[in-house]
């Protein structure tokens, strides 16, 4: 069967990311036999004409659209995406393309039956999308009924007529090796020093009430074994010449045995590399796995702090406390690895007293150069458990099933308050960044930094040359 399969992510804050689960879809199908296309639109300047000169040359049978984000996820600026996927890549689709389109990603697996309606869309995918996309191409190859199959939803005469749960890849092990290069130009992405993603595991037995990720992957582990992860980033670095990684697992270091063991077999390998993960969690952070971490080539790290306050870690479902997050920082410091302090603020039951204790207890403890990103308002997302006890400021949305942004306020703070008690902080501290409020400078700032770190500090995050302005700018008053 020839499948055209189609990137719509045009976001490139603070760098394109690279598809790796439709690469990961595109590998399963062509070890199932068919014969795939690949259509990334990250760097397209005319969508629309792209689309339609890559209908006419691979006549698909079928295709497929990943749809990462829903929006920005920035708080109180939320950017809702959807319009413009609709706008550039599904009306094109749908008005040059008359066989059946498929929708997966992370988005939807959030939210894929509003998402169908929203498109006037009859198929998506939920969760693990290789299992469900093989068997779904087999079955409209050989004319057979749709029904039943695992992680498909289907929708008819505007009606969602099946929701099956997710179809989840078992064994880690068995996926085919992405060839990155075979779907995409990586010149272009190595151009903005995207890193190459690795997943190690899949699942998420965590509950914090914000989040969407048991929703997504499950809340049971599935482990790639340590040797095979060694060899595939062995293999892709000497594929792709790109050396920079990123562990992309939705809690890097839990469980930590597995990480330290993923940590030992990629060391042993020799590689020089340039390491980040998505996110540490600093309940499982200790002295060993920092230091296999530098010897890795760790050179950034989003610690997952959240807050500094033991009564909002709580409300939040963190399986951590403050000393978690403090100790978690020093041992980082320790071994000098840079780190982005992440904070959630307008959590449930939040105050002005957990408010004030969480930015000065992390104005403290964070290394004077490293980041601190500050989210201010959660955005409540369909299927976690914060949608439960939402109080939300714009109850207009939640007829959609949290499909358009809806954020959370608390009942002891308004959102003036809070951007205004962090705005004070933020002028006491150069390295704090108010994503709501900063989301376009840095990204500029970002953009004409990268050719000076490329050339002169290429083991340094690009983030530090904005701690670095801030610092001269509030040295000239001007800040």
């Amino acid at each position: 069967m020839n499948i055209l399969l189609v990137n719509s992510n045009r976001l490139k804050h603070p760098w394109p990311v690279i598809p790796f689960g439709l690469c990961s879809v595109a590998a399963a199908l062509e070890a199932a036999g068919h014969d795939v296309s690949f259509l990334d639109l990250c760097f397209s300047k005319d969508p629309d004409r792209e689309i339609r000169l890559a209908l006419s040359k691979y006549t698909p049978e079928l295709v497929g659209v990943s749809i990462r984000n829903i929006d920005n996820a920035s708080g109180y600026n939320t950017i809702f995406l959807l319009d413009q996927i609709k706008a550039e890549v599904i009306n094109p689709l749908k008005s040059t393309f008359e066989g059946p389109i498929v929708i997966g990603g992370s988005a939807v697996g959030i939210s894929g039956a509003e998402m169908l309606h929203f498109f006037d869309l009859p198929l998506a995918i939920q969760g693990d999308g290789e299992r469900t996309i093989v068997e779904l191409s087999a079955r409209l190859e050989d004319n057979l009924p749709l029904n039943g199959l695992g992680g498909l939803i289907l929708r008819q005469n505007g009606m969602i007529v099946e929701e099956n749960p997710p179809l989840p890849v078992d064994d880690l092990n068995a996926l085919p090796l992405i060839k990155f290069d075979r779907y995409l130009e990586v010149r272009r992405y190595r151009k903005y020093n995207s890193p190459l993603q690795i997943q190690t595991k899949r699942g998420c037995a965590l509950r914090c009430v914000y989040c969407t990720y048991n929703r997504l992957e499950g809340r049971v582990y599935r482990f790639k074994d340590p040797l095979s992860v060694a060899k595939e980033v062995e293999t892709l670095v000497n594929e792709t010449g790109i050396r920079h990684i990123e562990f992309t697992d939705s809690t890097f270091n839990i469980p930590l045995e597995h990480t330290k063991a993923v940590l030992r077999a990629v060391a042993a390998k020799g590689l020089k590399l340039h390491c980040r993960a998505l996110g540490l969690n600093p309940g499982a952070v200790d002295e060993e796995l920092v230091k296999l971490m530098k010897q890795v080539g760790f050179q950034d790290v989003d610690l997952g702090a959240e807050s500094c306050s033991n009564q909002t870690l709580q409300s939040l479902g963190k399986n951590f406390c403050k000393e978690d997050v403090l100790t978690a920082g020093k041992l980082l410091r320790q071994v000098n690895i840079p780190t982005s302090w992440f904070l959630l603020l307008g959590a449930p039951g939040e105050t002005e007293d957990t408010l004030n204790e969480t930015l000065e207890t992390v104005g403290k403890a964070a290394s004077p150069w490293d980041l601190v990103v500050i989210g201010i308002g959660i955005r409540v997302y369909k299927g976690a458990p914060l949608a439960k006890i939402l109080q939300p400021t714009n109850r207009d949305r939640i007829s959609d099933n949290f499909l358009h942004p809806v954020h959370f306020e608390p009942k002891a703070l308004d959102i003036k308050t809070i951007k205004w008690i962090t705005k004070r902080a933020y002028h006491r501290y150069p390295n704090f960044l108010i994503y709501n409020e900063n989301s376009q400078y840095p990204e500029v700032l970002l953009k004409a930094a990268s050719i000076v770190l490329k050339s002169f500090f290429p083991n340094q995050p690009i983030w530090r040359v904005y701690i670095f302005v801030r610092k001269i700018l509030k040295a000239l008053g001007v800040d």
